[in-house]
């Protein structure tokens, strides 16, 4: 069988190499090693969705001749996403007097990002805004005024879950105040959570997403570690309690905990896909400036289901959320 060699040449302009691979910058920035990984997560949302549930009433009913039958009611909760930009300026002299100066090609106008840096920025900016959102997750709020002089208002974005289930419905006994954790009252404070909990929630335990603050964490792993010298020395004690797994979600406010089933917790993100949605810009071919600006805009929410005033019905106990 005859067979032909046949070349191929294909010339790469300099800027090509300032894109990046949007859907793995994503995915690595909202999904991984964050709070949210555990949640629903409702993924390529772009305004508005509704977040369906089923309930039924009763469904058995003694043996007849006649048909007997209750009720089933399907509702759903209206959830929207927030609107978010990514942006980040960096000054090409400051990259050229820096360690990079030794990967730059000679002269001023040439390659001013290098392949290796690009690969480092990248994984450095999805790392920062993935521990960004994960405090969003939890302790955002909009009552505060967002302020681009002062990076601590990114919190003003979105409303977190500890706001929002300041708001639910969730009987008063498993709306636990809470007190100050350390290592002498966290397997009381663990105690009284886990006394709270629905019967319904009790049931599945499987399926339940009981959240812990690092320092709740912290302060139990330090009680179990007491108790033995071999585990204070040698071993990392894993975080279970009377069979739940607790999971450490690091945007926490400190001593605080929610418990309920995984799906109760909702994530919504529009993961944006498109090559040039995620932009680097070199200006220097644009205004002129020496500069090399980052610039996305994605959608991220956060939200919660199935709670109720009627304690049969809730499926939610909070500890130590400050709803003042």
């Amino acid at each position: 069988m005859a067979t032909r060699d046949l070349k191929m040449s294909m010339t790469v302009a300099t800027e090509a190499l300032l894109q990046v691979n949007p859907k793995e910058f994503y995915t690595k920035a909202l999904l991984e090693n964050r709070s949210s990984s555990y949640f629903r997560q409702v993924l390529n949302i772009k305004e508005k969705t509704k977040i369906g549930n089923l309930s039924f009433g009763t469904l058995l009913f003694p043996g007849d001749c006649e048909y007997q039958g209750g009720n089933s009611a399907l509702g759903a909760k209206e959830m929207e996403p927030c609107k978010i930009q990514i942006g980040t300026d960096l000054c090409m002299y400051e990259m050229e007097t820096s360690f990079l100066a030794d990967w730059m090609k000679a002269g001023s106008n040439g390659e001013w990002m290098p392949a290796e840096y690009a690969t480092f920025m990248y994984s450095e900016l999805s790392r920062n805004v993935s521990d960004l959102l994960e405090v969003l997750t939890w302790q955002g709020d909009t009552a505060v005024t967002f302020d681009a002089a002062d990076p601590s208002t990114f919190i003003g974005l979105c409303d977190g879950l500890e706001k929002q289930l300041c708001g639910a419905s969730i009987p008063t006994a498993q709306r636990l105040a809470g007190t100050t954790i350390n290592s002498s009252t966290v397997i009381a404070e663990l105690t009284a959570v886990c006394n709270a909990l629905p019967t319904r929630i009790k049931q599945v335990k499987e399926d339940v997403l009981w959240c812990v603050s690092q320092n709740v964490a912290d302060s139990y792993r330090l009680a179990v570690a007491l108790q033995s010298a071999e585990v204070y020395t040698a071993q990392d004690p894993e975080l279970n309690f009377l069979g739940y797994k607790l999971t450490v979600c690091a945007g926490m406010s400190d001593n605080t905990m929610t418990v309920s089933k995984a799906d109760n917790y909702v994530f919504l993100a529009d993961l944006v896909s498109d090559p040039e949605d995620l932009n680097v810009i070199d200006l220097s071919k644009t205004t002129g400036d020496k500069t090399i600006r980052v610039r996305s805009d994605f959608k991220v929410g956060f939200n919660f289901l199935n709670d109720s005033a009627t304690a049969d019905e809730n499926e939610w106990v909070t500890y130590g959320l400050d709803c003042a």
